[in-house]
């Protein structure tokens, strides 16, 4: 039975924040070209066109930017989102990045896209090596899912957005219901068929998570580790 295969990118076809690895490139490539394939992602577009070789982006039918807040058919944009977060908001972010315990703060901490919300701690100036620093911290300590949880929880104040955690450094805020669900939601109005989607953040308050839980009876939701993950499951797909 033909499916459409939705992927994230961030830690499911390339390193976090990093450039698709060149021979997993020429793997998926005729797999692009031999099915229905698109891509979601919480970065914006330019950084999924920097990840991802271009003869690839070339065979998808479509890219999902901004965690399913902006849709891409190749260079033309077909829709995009709003939101404009509110300065209680905005003042919460900046206190949590005054009292971390984490003290290399390298700026652009708070990253407006289409349709959401990018906040970051450590900043996203941050180079690879301090990006891998904060991780392993981040690890240890919880940061970000506690900055999560503490907005979830707060609904008085913030129950009209929902939070979630993706990729090293970051967490993805925007207004509730709008996140990669929407993916989910444009790929079956398009085809109509099964859908296969492979993240790598799947559990609740993952930013994988609202696609995997808006799939239905028939698709599947494959939970990756990284790359290499997700080249054996295309294997499996492949001589299914």
């Amino acid at each position: 039975m033909k499916k459409v295969y939705l992927f994230d990118i961030d830690g499911t076809l390339t390193p976090p924040r990093q450039k698709m690895d060149e021979n997993f490139a020429e793997f998926f490539l005729p797999f692009a070209k031999e099915n229905i394939v698109y891509l979601a992602t919480g970065s914006d577009i330019e950084k999924a066109r920097e990840q991802i070789d271009k003869r690839i982006l070339m065979m998808c039918r479509g890219v999902f930017a901004c965690s399913g807040n902006e849709f891409w058919e190749q260079d033309t944009k077909i829709y995009s989102n709003e939101f404009y977060p509110r300065p209680k908001l905005v003042t919460f972010l900046e206190k949590c990045i005054e009292d971390s315990g984490y003290h290399t703060k390298t700026g652009n901490h708070l990253e407006y896209r289409n349709g959401m919300l990018n906040f970051s701690v450590v900043g996203r100036n941050a180079t690879l090596e301090q990006r891998g620093s904060y991780a392993e911290w981040d690890k240890r300590k919880q940061e970000r899912w506690t900055i999560a949880l503490s907005l979830l929880a707060d609904k008085e104040s913030f129950g009209d957005i929902d939070v979630s955690v993706g990729g090293e450094i970051s967490i993805d805020i925007y207004p509730r219901g709008k996140d990669k669900s929407q993916a989910v939601e444009k790929v079956r109005q398009l085809h109509g068929l099964p859908i296969v989607f492979m993240g790598d953040k799947m559990g609740p308050n993952g930013n994988d998570y609202p696609a995997a839980k808006a799939l239905k009876s028939g698709d599947t939701a494959c939970q990756v580790e990284n790359w290499k993950m997700t080249k054996l499951l295309i294997k499996q797909e492949m001589e299914n």
